[in-house]
């Protein structure tokens, strides 16, 4: 019924790839002189290492990855971002949808953002939609094609309730 793909802006790319280069290099710093001493290390940092790795290593792949999709379906709003599945709404939930403007400000920031009951997706400021659910819970899903979203979501919830 709905689908759409943004991509992140640009400089996303940029800091994901000196992400993942810095990590390399930490790395290659790092396990060899663990190696090298194994009695040396505290044990949290044995512990502490891998975890740091894995989340750096998330987050330059979350980096150049940087997309963000939505979809609506006969029976849901789905907004994932890229490969995480961040908003799964039922349309029978869905009270309210109408087309406002977002600014990062309003989202505290890019990408998935939390704010009290309200959520946010966006990678940047403009058209978006905003939906209301039956327990008074906001999200706000950022589109470059916000009247065609609203009446999606406006049409399915009404056929699906």
């Amino acid at each position: 019924m709905f689908h759409e793909t943004s991509v992140g802006p640009r400089w996303m790319v940029y800091l994901g790839a000196a992400v993942l280069v810095f990590l390399a290099a930490i790395t290659a710093i790092v396990v060899p002189a663990i190696v090298a001493k194994p009695d040396a290390p505290d044990p949290w940092i044995i512990w502490l290492l891998p975890v740091a790795f894995l989340v750096i290593l998330v987050a330059g792949v979350l980096f150049l990855l940087r997309r963000i999709t939505l979809t609506v379906s006969d029976t849901h709003i789905t907004a994932r971002l890229v490969p995480f599945r961040v908003m799964h709404i039922p349309l029978a939930e869905v009270r309210q949808v109408e087309t406002t403007t977002v600014t990062i400000g309003d989202a505290g920031g890019l990408g998935w953002r939390l704010a009290g009951s309200a959520r946010f997706l966006l990678w940047s400021p403009g058209p978006a939609v905003c939906v209301t659910l039956t327990d008074g819970r906001t999200r706000v899903l950022r589109t470059d094609h916000a009247p065609e979203l609203t009446r999606v979501i406006t049409t399915s919830a009404l056929t699906s309730s």
